[in-house]
């Protein structure tokens, strides 16, 4: 349901996409550039969510700079097993996003634990519950691109290309860690959301907002809305890969990243039999337009050893919490047993 003109509709969005306001009254902040009412503003963020198109609206933390390990993972499963190994794979608190692509390397997932937890250890467990022979991660090297500002009239990414360095580390005491909690969590769709979201939580939504604002651009990567492309229309969705050397992999990364149609653009190193170490994800409104980008990079960039992976089928997406008790839990389960 579209209660806005499509140019004010497509410039609010992209507004929720960007810096998000961190105040009490964020629909005012976000309509008064507009001329939108923040009843306006905020009629219309309950109409795209009633539609599925607005995912939610929340932090997104940066673990790097609390020391959390993340990767990549890729498993080569048997076809006849993929949705009870996936469903084993997802009971892990913090897999995100979980795929069957069309490769050997037919399952791919996200993870990210905390330093006390081994990525390593974590993953031999998932390997073992799961009944397959291993799971290899593929970690992060560098970073072109990340985090998407969709356009909804173009249907296409305007975040821009810039490497992102590791943010400083840091340690949170446990009222600090209470506040990161309650920031992860979706922005209630109200007048005064962040009154809402501190609610019966032991602390003010003023206490909240400082904490937001002090962290945002480093433990706090973003606050934003996030949207779910599928429902806008971009339903084909590649991933992309490309076989650098190191000297090719810092000159093409960049422009790999510029492109409007790449989301995300990573290094990672490369593992077994999947020599690629550029990854770069391709949107479009179906497979054929994310073929097309994929090879006119490749005649551009004079790149031919190249890859691309679509979905079949999703088995999980969804945002990354920290300090999550049953995290924990799983945690000490698995150790318990194996000690």
């Amino acid at each position: 349901m579209t209660l806005l003109p499509s140019d004010l509709e497509n410039r609010l969005a992209r507004a929720m996409q960007g810096a998000f306001p961190l105040e009490e009254d964020p629909w005012s902040a976000l309509g008064a550039p507009l001329g939108l009412s923040p009843t306006q503003v905020l009629a219309q963020a309950r109409a795209w969510h009633a539609e599925g198109k607005l995912r939610e609206v929340s932090a997104v933390l940066e673990g790097a700079a609390l020391g959390w390990d993340s990767a990549l993972v890729a498993g080569a499963v048997p076809a006849e097993r993929i949705e009870e190994v996936a469903a084993a794979v997802n009971r892990h608190p913090t897999v995100t996003h979980n795929y069957q692509r069309d490769h050997r390397y037919n399952l791919w997932f996200t993870i990210a634990v905390p330093p006390e937890m081994s990525l390593e250890r974590t993953l031999e467990h998932l390997a073992r519950e799961s009944g397959v022979e291993r799971f290899l991660p593929l970690r992060r090297t560098a970073t072109f691109k990340i985090g998407v500002n969709f356009d909804l009239a173009r249907l296409r990414s305007l975040t821009a290309a810039r490497p992102l360095a590791e943010p400083p580390r840091v340690r949170l005491g446990e009222d600090e860690r209470r506040l990161a909690r309650a920031l992860q969590a979706p922005l209630p769709l109200v007048r005064e959301p962040f009154a809402a979201l501190a609610e019966g939580k032991g602390f003010s939504s003023e206490a909240l907002l400082a904490f937001a604002r002090a962290h945002r651009g480093g433990l706090i990567r973003r606050y934003v809305a996030t949207f779910r492309h599928r429902r806008l229309g971009v339903r084909g969705n590649g991933m992309s890969v490309w076989r650098l050397s190191p000297d090719r992999l810092a000159e093409i990364g960049p422009h790999l990243a510029a492109v409007p149609e790449v989301s995300h653009c990573y290094a990672r190193n490369p593992i077994p039999g999947f020599p690629y170490t550029a990854y770069a994800m391709i949107h479009g409104p179906d497979r054929a337009s994310v073929r097309a980008v994929a090879a006119r990079l490749s005649r551009e960039l004079g790149v031919s050893d190249y890859a691309l992976l679509f979905s079949v089928r999703e088995f999980k997406k969804t945002r990354l919490r920290y300090f999550l008790p049953e995290l924990e839990v799983w945690w000490a389960e698995r150790e318990g047993v194996r000690a």
